[in-house]
């Protein structure tokens, strides 16, 4: 049977989906771009004044510093936590001996939410009554005061990284499902040519991992310009600002100081660092796969 009209089948069925991304988010977009613009307090509307806003947050250090911060925080979330998922799923794909503990022990971490996260830290590493020095004191170290490490702006950042850098399970389960669609039967082929696991590894199963290694790397740098509860649980950008970011830059603005104007226009920057990291991410990975093409 031939459909007449397609063009008006088509926007019919995608309207209800157009729909809900205008009202959820690009009249929420919207909106901050324009008040971003804005004298806007919680007692007075929002009032045009121009790039005003802009000019006060690039002008200050700690929002500086939020954002040296937060793209610290990017790197690292895009290179080592990606890269130890990608480590992890090689290892349980090879299904070692008491592989299934080591896979829930590892996913584990990944389900619990990261405010609560925070804090179990914080208290795991409360310098009274926390773990540090009971675990300092049976490795032999004597140590008459513990410091305290998410108060301390030389251990502070480090800390806080510590507290999720390691729970790469989200992206070891991505890794292990495109592992999973790869074809038995070119692993057999290169195993019967005499190739070792590690040249499976090296020359077939990395190789086919570069479109989704993209895909875990925009995930994870997304993530970390939007990371918010498990930094305000723990140090709430402190000391001083040495842990600050973005969203705990916003948070401040917005209820600290209420100034909606200033906060959305640290909600604009952020939108625009988000989509700069996207683009530059996408346009590396497709670099890297267009060079790979040449050379087979």
């Amino acid at each position: 049977m031939r459909i007449k009209n397609k063009g008006l089948w088509i926007v019919l069925f995608t309207m209800p989906c157009m729909l809900l991304f205008a009202l959820v988010y690009a009249a929420p977009i919207v909106t901050v771009l324009y008040t971003s613009l804005c004298d806007y307090t919680t007692f007075s509307g929002p009032v045009f004044a121009g790039v005003k806003n802009f000019v006060n947050i690039f002008g200050d250090g700690d929002f500086l510093e939020s954002i040296k911060n937060t793209l610290v925080w990017v790197l690292l979330q895009s290179t080592f936590h990606v890269s130890l998922g990608l480590v992890m799923a090689l290892v349980l794909r090879r299904k070692p001996k008491g592989w299934k503990v080591a896979r829930t022990a590892y996913m584990i971490p990944n389900i619990v939410p990261t405010a609560a996260t925070g804090v179990m830290f914080t208290l795991l590493l409360n310098p009274a009554f926390g773990i540090v020095k009971p675990f300092l004191e049976m490795i032999g170290v004597e140590v008459s005061q513990v410091p305290n490490l998410f108060g301390n702006s030389r251990y502070a950042f480090w800390t806080v990284t510590a507290t999720w850098i390691f729970y790469a399970g989200f992206n070891t389960i991505i890794f292990l499902a495109e592992m999973g669609a790869v074809d038995k039967e070119i692993y057999e082929a290169a195993t019967v040519d005499g190739a070792s696991p590690w040249q499976l590894d090296r020359y077939i199963t990395l190789p086919l991992m570069k479109n989704i290694f993209g895909t875990c790397v925009t995930l994870a740098s997304v993530a970390m310009v939007s990371q918010f509860d498990i930094i305000y649980m723990t140090t709430k950008g402190g000391p001083g600002n040495t842990t600050l970011n973005l969203p705990i830059y916003l948070y401040k603005a917005a209820t600290l100081e209420n100034n909606y104007g200033k906060a959305n226009a640290v909600g604009t920057v952020q939108i625009a660092i988000g989509l700069i990291l996207v683009l530059l991410i996408q346009r590396m990975f497709q670099e890297k796969r267009e060079q790979g093409e040449k050379k087979r």
